[in-house]
């Protein structure tokens, strides 16, 4: 299950959407099996964690 991390990180909706356009703009420049470089996207452009990190408290 993935968690929204910072939420409210982007100030107005058109960073959203410019944040939403970069993570498009990353995983097509994936290869479609590398599941490393999708998760980078997601944590980078999204702030959307996988839940692989384990040093997150409970």
């Amino acid at each position: 299950m993935y968690a929204l991390r910072k939420e409210h990180e982007h100030k107005s909706i058109s960073e959203r959407w410019q944040a939403l356009d970069d993570y498009f703009v990353c995983i097509t420049e994936c290869d479609i099996n590398d599941q490393t470089c999708v998760t980078s996207c997601l944590r980078t452009h999204l702030k959307i964690d996988d839940g692989s990190d384990l040093s997150v408290p409970e």
